[in-house]
């Protein structure tokens, strides 16, 4: 009899292309952006710029675990090193947090006292960081909306909307430095732009830090109804019916799910049938790969 492949493999073989991609442009940005914020002097840019820290180190944690996680489970750790990701997740938010708390301060302060950062502006320098960067974010957010559907809904979400908050402060660093070009003695739009840059920073580790506490006490993911999954699971021929569902994460990059399921006399080959089907609806329909179902009920032979 075959084995039933739970699928996590191939969804985890994904996510470790889009967490890749994510830090090598993370890499290239950081790079830009440093060099930017030296020679421009741009306190909204250096804010950008450190905020790109621990967006590298939380997609370097998250995709080493998915690597170790591939060697297979281990006596202590059953489930891999998947949880990795998920602490790696909190501990990016709070970082993230901290930053835009420190620099939102620091923009605050600079706004107070009608000072700049380390100088004058040079828009130049600005504008050169800042529009290679989009390119590179825009190019990313491409390629990760390629994934396919479920893929990307549950395991790229997170990565998805924070690179998409990253093209919005680069779009307020062009702004700014169009503005500077134009007008150079308006170089209090410099600290308001880093002001706006930090509170996005603050705002964007909020859900980031509600994901993480969801998973770690081990809440239905956000998005799957227990409902809706009993209502799909009843409508495969032969289910007659269905208790002690648990469906949670693991991590981001896999949800888990059990259940017993009740059954009407049928041949064990029947049985095995019916949960070829119920693990393909719910990765079909919910975008669980990890599914396992115990049959209960009489089987002919």
């Amino acid at each position: 009899m075959p084995i039933l492949q739970h699928g996590e493999g191939e969804a985890e073989a994904r996510i470790l292309v889009g967490l890749r991609l994510a830090v090598q442009l993370s890499v290239v940005i950081l790079v830009m952006e440093a060099l930017g914020a030296f020679f421009s002097r741009s306190l909204s840019l250096t804010v950008d710029a450190v905020h790109d820290l621990p967006d590298i180190f939380a997609f370097l944690l998250s995709w080493g675990a998915l690597r170790s996680t591939s060697k297979g489970p281990s006596e202590g750790f059953t489930f891999g090193s998947h949880r990795l990701e998920t602490f790696a997740g909190v501990l990016n938010a709070v970082v993230v947090l901290i930053v835009g708390a420190a620099f939102g301060a620091e923009a605050f302060s600079a706004l107070w006292s009608r000072s700049t950062f380390a100088g004058p502006v040079n828009a130049v320098w600005l504008l050169a960081a800042a529009v290679p960067t989009l390119v590179l974010r825009l190019i990313g957010v491409g390629v990760l909306n390629r994934l396919p559907g479920k893929v990307r809904d549950l395991n790229l979400a997170s990565v998805l909307l924070h690179m998409a908050s990253d093209i919005a402060i680069t779009g307020a660093l062009l702004v700014v430095s169009a503005v500077l070009f134009i007008q150079p003695a308006w170089g209090v739009a410099d600290p308001i732009a880093a002001l706006v840059i930090a509170g996005v920073l603050v705002y964007e580790s909020i859900p980031l830090l509600r994901e993480g506490w969801r998973i770690l006490t081990e809440r239905a993911p956000r998005g799957i109804s227990v409902e809706a999954i009993e209502r799909e699971a009843l409508s495969v021929p032969g289910v007659s019916g269905l208790h002690d569902l648990h469906v949670w994460s693991v991590c981001s990059s896999l949800v888990c799910l059990t259940a017993h399921v009740g059954v009407k006399e049928m041949s064990l080959r029947d049985c095995m049938s019916v949960v070829a089907e119920l693990r393909s609806k719910m990765e079909r329909e919910f975008g669980i790969v990890h599914a396992t179902f115990e049959i209960e009920g009489q089987s002919s032979a």
